[in-house]
């Protein structure tokens, strides 16, 4: 290997590691779980930032009534992405919202179902609200049909307005 290609590929490499930094402000409404297969329990989510920032709170604990949650609760927090400097197309960023049922009266839980969500797919989108099947945590057993509604508008704090999600 030449002297002269080996200079050129280090150059390449530094043009790589260069990205495009972003701030973004996420308001995160975590609104119902429907479909709950249980009569009676008590429900609560856990929402934590797994990139771009270190973003972890609880929603309030709420009774199951007629196979469902209502939360209505409100979570504002910031959020740092990247993006490829070359073509703008933001990195991914994860968002995981795990839910939980109380045991032996709130000393305990047991985890149910998590939804991970991309918050790059919702860069610049206005305000979206989704309902996502929950996923299980273990692969032996097959999860319930429960849908976990949420909505998400996020505001641009900095970086440059030119990105793709």
């Amino acid at each position: 290997m030449t002297l002269e290609s080996n200079s050129g590929t280090q150059q390449g490499m530094a043009f790589m590691m260069k990205k495009k930094k972003y701030k973004f402000s996420v308001e995160l409404q975590l609104d119902e779980l429907v479909e709950v297969p249980f009569l009676n329990a008590v429900l609560f989510a856990k929402i934590r930032l797994m990139d771009g920032g270190s973003f972890q709170e609880y929603s309030s604990r709420e009774e199951v009534k007629n196979h469902a949650v209502k939360w209505s609760q409100k979570f504002n927090f910031v959020c740092k992405m990247s993006a490829n400097a070359s073509n703008g197309v933001l990195d991914p960023c994860n968002l995981r919202i795990s839910v939980r049922k109380e045991i032996k009266g709130g000393r305990s839980y047991q985890k149910l179902g998590f939804i991970d969500l991309n918050l790059a797919e919702f860069a610049g989108s206005g305000l979206t609200s989704s309902r996502y099947l929950l996923e299980g945590y273990d692969a032996k057993h097959r999860q319930d049909n429960s849908m976990l509604q949420v909505s998400i508008k996020m505001y641009m704090l900095s970086g440059d307005v030119l990105f793709k999600v």
